[in-house]
């Protein structure tokens, strides 16, 4: 095939971006890639990348400036689970850098693992760091356990990694893999810090709960997107009404009462408990 019809989109799409070194290697020489960006309209930016149109604007920030997507934006890209919704782009600043790119948050330091040069995302063990120590623990925990769920990570790479600072050692200590959403990390966090033991996906009559706190009190968290099935919010009531029938009390909650108003939920969650519904009958 000639150069003036070989495609470079191919190459480009695996990641959505390619470093130039690597696009070289393939075989391809100067002239020719020049006259495939042009033609297949693909975006150079900086002096070694070449990406899709349409990137994200993350990486293209990151390509011009020499930097890696890290932190909560590096979060965002892999899909994972976050609260805000700051548009700051958060970078990896290289060695021998003299200050942050402009309205980017900028990480300094060496990472936990060495970034390769060849990519503009940082490596997740890497985004994990920055995440402890840029975001309070609550947020920077739902982002971990996050990670663990998209199996991006285990919990048991995260317990062998010699984590810097007792941020990042703390977080290492609560992961773990059995929240199914950032929610489920909040409550149980949120419960923890109150002295509230909440056992995670314990399974009663086939299926199981989001949290049980003692032997008979149920909690379940509904996510952002649960009523948009109406067919899994019928299985979800209709689960509640078998475990009333066995005797346990539920409360079931969703994402707005958990972001918004955490202090209704706390306060219902310990007038139960007052209560003593949650022990056995």
């Amino acid at each position: 095939m000639g150069s003036s019809t070989r495609s470079l989109r191919p190459l480009v799409a695996a990641r959505g971006y390619i470093h130039l070194a690597e696009v070289r290697e393939a075989g391809w020489r100067p002239d020719a890639i020049r006259a495939a960006v042009q033609r297949e309209r693909l975006v150079r930016a900086g002096r070694d990348w070449v990406l899709l149109p349409g990137a994200p604007p993350e990486l293209l920030v990151a390509a011009q400036t020499g930097c890696a997507v890290t932190c909560v934006s590096a979060a965002s890209l892999r899909t994972l689970w976050r609260a805000d919704d700051d548009p700051t782009v958060h970078l990896a600043v290289p060695r021998g850098a003299r200050r942050s790119p402009p309205a980017a948050h900028g990480h300094w330091g060496a990472g936990i693992i060495a970034r390769p040069r060849r990519l503009l995302i940082d490596a997740v063990e890497n985004m994990l760091a920055a995440v402890a120590v840029c975001r309070p623990h609550e947020q920077a925990l739902a982002i971990w356990e996050s990670a663990v769920r998209a199996r991006l990570i285990t919990v048991e790479s995260i317990g062998a990694i010699d984590w810097r600072g007792e941020r990042a050692r703390a977080l290492r200590d609560e992961t773990t893999a059995l929240s199914h959403s950032g929610l489920e990390t909040y409550f149980v966090s949120r419960m923890r810090r109150r002295g509230v033991l909440v056992r995670q996906q314990v399974k009663i009559d086939g299926h199981h709960v989001d949290g049980l706190i003692g032997a008979r009190l149920v909690v379940q968290i509904d996510g952002f997107a649960h009523h948009s099935d109406p067919r899994q919010r019928r299985s979800d009531i209709a689960h509640d009404r078998r475990l009333r029938l066995l005797g346990y009390t539920v409360l079931r909650f969703d994402y707005r009462e958990i972001v918004d108003d955490w202090p209704r939920v706390e306060a219902t969650i310990l007038a139960a408990m007052a209560q003593n519904l949650h022990l056995a009958r």
